[in-house]
């Protein structure tokens, strides 16, 4: 998904993602910009497999601004033809995201992904398979993003990825035929997660008494 020579290893927690990338079987939505459409493209939804090649075009010549203008028409298009929550959108916000990484814009891939939760949770609400698929999507982008510290967020990152396996360990525990295989190697996801949380927190209180002993220090010296 990503090309690793353009990304930059987070020492302080590429080792216990290294676990989960390899242990683990892989909401709100932000603001989109305003797309114009006309009357006959709104009311023609075959017309979006048009535009959704011609972003693959456009893509595979490395024409990510323009691609990721076209999908975002045909994005619009399909919610407004076929409703807010259809699963037409899936294979268009994976072109976006996919553009959107080959831009190095990781904060708009946050909020692609979190859209892409937000959908999965409402179309598949019912439908334990499919609803672990997203999950399991949107949870490599925060394992990902924290492995090679692609955005500088590491708490929200580990947040959302403690959400993220804390429910699909639910749909795994409540599954037919629980995989217990599968069951322990998301509740270590859990731990890793938790864990390196807590370190975050710790960091950041030894950071904050280092700033006030130099304060204390420089008051104490500005008064000799």
């Amino acid at each position: 998904m990503f090309r690793t020579r353009h990304w930059k290893i987070s020492r302080a927690v590429a080792a216990g993602w290294l676990i989960i990338a390899a242990a683990v079987v892989f909401s709100t939505e932000s603001a989109s910009q305003t797309l114009q459409s006309s009357s006959s493209l709104a009311n023609n939804p075959a017309h979006v497999d048009g535009m959704l090649l011609r972003a693959h075009f456009l893509q595979e010549r490395s024409n990510h601004d323009e691609a990721i203008s076209v999908l975002q028409e045909a994005l619009q298009t399909t919610r407004m033809t076929l409703g807010l929550y259809h699963e037409s959108q899936f294979e268009l916000l994976d072109s976006l995201i996919a553009s959107e990484v080959a831009n190095e814009n990781w904060r708009r891939v946050d909020d692609l992904n979190a859209l892409l939760l937000h959908l999965y949770g409402k179309i598949y609400a019912h439908d334990a398979v499919n609803l672990e698929q997203g999950l399991e999507k949107v949870t490599r982008w925060h394992v990902d993003a924290l492995r090679y510290d692609l955005d500088g967020r590491t708490v929200p990152h580990l947040r959302e990825a403690r959400k993220l396996f804390k429910a699909r360990l639910r749909l795994a525990q409540t599954a037919d035929s629980p995989d217990m295989r599968k069951i322990e190697r998301l509740q270590e996801g859990i731990r890793i997660a938790e864990t390196h949380l807590i370190m975050q927190s710790d960091s950041h209180m030894d950071e904050l008494r280092k700033q006030q002993a130099l304060r204390r220090a420089w008051l104490l010296s500005s008064l000799d």
